[in-house]
């Protein structure tokens, strides 16, 4: 936990809350700007092309209008002078002459290239101006079969431009015979010349079979240019044109779109055309799109500089409180939070940041309290704060923690009171076996002394040389005895000593275990104040402080197991040493024995000599065995009264600690 702390305190924030709701928001408003600009741009030039489109197929089928009227006109004058009484099928000089001015006057009122008289074959009647002799055969045949006004789909007459016009000229409702004029070009095109198209628009005619019969620039016409060439061979618009369809479209003629609109013109067998460059009505639509993007960036802007407002209104409140969080987590727990009264979440976050830190201060003073009076030895202390929510586990942990530290001191007391009287009781004893040794060792050395006695004395006994042959196997048998249980008595005083060691070891491992609980208190103080507002770290160390409990319980547990088993030994070497004094007892009684007989064997000591000499060496023996023994007791009633003195130190020490059965008392 220290090392994801300091890892996150060592990290540098490298952007704020606003400029990240800054950049986020920019961002965003810039992708929809671009996408909405995108859109825009798409549906202009869509709707612009829709517009233009829409708006160019009435001004064709307008102009179209305008074209069929000024041929209307043409057509009524050409019946005027078919209607004129002058004109007879009379072959007479005086119809000749009639028929003659009659054709004149046309061609001067009407500006005619020529104008002339034919037969129902075709064949010239008479004509003004240079009239051909015979018809074109495609408009001879389109007369005759209309028996009406025909206009000829051609404009060229004899390389010049002009609009070829058909008539029938009855009598008594019957074909007599065709009166056909050429009208000069100049009224055709004063009227598409006069079509407004913008800069560079043209509007056109053409016939049946896609050739140009009618175009501003007269060349296009005499060159006999096609709809395919002025299409850019777009086979979908010539077809559409040359079928009589009134309807708009646009094709690329050299990578240039051009809007087309075109509309038959009754009464021919022509087209008008509307062709306008697209590139014409593009600087309206990039101007107009211009401005919709300067409006776009400046609401854009006003929208930045509102939520730059807007960030700022929530990242001061957000920083402060972010500030104080990181404080916080370095264990800050005194500054105080700024209060925000903005009405929002923001509020509600600056209100509770204040009131978890005023709880946190009040939980760590509690703890602190706590810990302070455990430390002085006070077990009698409780938590005095109500902790509210997760936080009611620290309270149940310093609880269970002032009770299992009552509990472990109350037994480590009891312990110190029962480890002192065992010590009382093993020094007295072991006092009782030192004069006990002390008592042997003279005994011993009053043997050897006898023995050397008897020894002297032994040349008196002669004649109780077999009995003290026996006695003196009976001695060396309670001697051998004695021996051996002077030697388990040796082992049982130094297990003696092994437990007294074991003891003064159990006794240190308490004050360990009383060390680590005291360091572990001060551990769960310094990890509480770390903790801050989570206070989790608080519940390892409330379970750290629960196994030491255990522990030193465990520990109690092996030192009254401990001095139970010196207890059990200190009764076993008092029992070795009663044997031991009956043995004694018994070499005693066999010594009297054998004083006794040695009286009746004074005779007989020469021829047991060697029988002395080996009893005075195994009471040598017995005599150093006293001495180990009575070392062994002199090192026991010290070792006994370390134990003591150690018991009397650690019953001081747990003395220190209060608890709360006393305060019950």
């Amino acid at each position: 936990m220290t090392g994801e702390k300091t890892g996150f305190h060592s990290r540098k924030i490298k952007r704020s809350l606003s400029g990240r709701i800054l950049q986020s928001t920019t961002l965003n408003l810039l992708l929809l700007v671009i996408i909405c600009c995108m859109i825009m741009a798409f549906s202009m030039q869509s709707l612009a092309n829709s517009i233009l489109l829409d708006s160019l197929q009435p001004m064709a089928r307008q102009s179209a209008k305008t074209v069929e009227a000024n041929i209307h006109m043409l057509a009524d004058r050409m019946m005027t002078i078919a209607g004129d009484s002058r004109i007879s099928a009379d072959d007479t000089a005086q119809a000749q002459a009639d028929r003659e001015a009659v054709l004149v006057e046309a061609a001067e009122i009407y500006e005619l290239h020529t104008i002339a008289l034919y037969t129902t074959d075709g064949q010239l009647v008479q004509g003004i101006n240079d009239a051909p002799e015979n018809l074109d055969s495609s408009f001879f045949a389109l007369l005759q079969k209309t028996d009406n006004l025909t206009t000829d789909a051609s404009t060229l007459y004899q390389d010049k431009l002009g609009i070829t016009m058909g008539m029938p000229v009855k009598q008594d409702e019957t074909t007599v015979l065709y009166l056909v004029g050429v009208y000069k070009y100049d009224t055709l095109n004063d009227v598409i010349s006069s079509i407004n198209l913008g800069r560079h628009g043209t509007a056109y005619m053409v016939n049946q079979t896609g050739t140009v019969t009618g175009h501003p620039d007269q060349s296009m016409v005499l060159e006999k240019n096609t709809l395919t060439k002025l299409s850019g061979g777009n086979q979908d618009a010539i077809d559409r044109i040359t079928t009589g369809e009134t309807g708009s479209t646009e094709y690329e003629i050299d990578g240039q779109t051009m809007l087309v609109a075109f509309s038959p013109i009754r009464g021919t067998q022509w087209s008008l055309v509307i062709q306008i460059p697209k590139s014409d009505y593009s600087n309206l639509i990039n101007a107009a799109m211009v401005a919709a993007v300067l409006s776009t960036l400046a609401v854009l802007t006003i929208s930045i500089l509102l939520v730059l407002h807007l960030s700022h209104s929530i990242s001061r409140p957000v920083k402060n409180v972010t500030s104080r969080m990181v404080a916080l987590s370095n264990g800050d727990l005194h500054t105080e939070v700024a209060s925000v009264r903005s009405g929002d979440e923001l509020e509600i976050l600056t209100r509770t940041l204040d009131t978890t830190v005023d709880s946190v201060n009040r939980y760590i003073s509690d703890i602190q309290q706590v810990l302070n009076q455990i430390t002085d030895g006070n077990l009698q202390v409780s938590p005095q704060v109500d902790y509210k929510g997760d936080f009611s586990l620290i309270r149940v942990s310093l609880q269970s923690i002032i009770q299992s530290m009552n509990d472990t001191i109350a037994g480590f007391r009891a312990a110190a009171g029962r480890l002192a009287e065992m010590s009382e009781e093993l020094n007295s004893q072991s006092g009782q076996l030192y004069q006990a040794s002390m008592e042997q060792n003279q005994s011993a050395e009053t043997l050897v002394q006898e023995v050397s006695h008897v020894k002297e004395r032994l040349s008196n006994v002669a004649q109780s040389s077999s009995q003290t042959s026996v006695k003196t196997e009976e001695i060396a048998a309670c001697i051998q005895e004695a021996n051996t249980r002077m030697a388990a008595l040796t082992d049982a005083m130094d297990s003696i000593n092994s437990n007294a060691q074991e003891i003064t070891k159990i006794s240190r491992a308490i004050e360990d275990i009383s060390f680590q609980t005291s360091i572990l208190a001060l551990n769960a103080s310094v990890e509480a104040a770390r903790a801050g507002s989570a206070g989790k770290g608080f519940a390892v160390v409330a379970n750290e402080v629960k196994e030491l409990a255990s522990k030193s319980a465990q520990a109690a547990q092996n030192a009254t197991e401990m001095v139970n088993s010196t207890r059990t030994i200190i009764r076993t070497g008092v029992e070795l040493t009663a044997d031991t004094a009956d043995s004694l007892q018994a070499i005693s009684s066999v010594s009297d024995q054998i004083s006794t007989i040695s009286d009746q064997l004074v005779t007989a000591v020469q021829d047991q000599k060697g029988a002395l000499t080996i009893m005075e060496e195994r009471i040598s023996a017995i005599s150093t065995i006293a001495d180990q023994n009575l070392q062994n007791a002199g090192g026991m009633e010290r070792s006994s009264g370390l134990l003591s003195r150690e018991a009397e130190s650690l019953s001081s020490q747990v003395k220190k600690f209060t608890l709360k059965e006393e305060q019950r008392r």
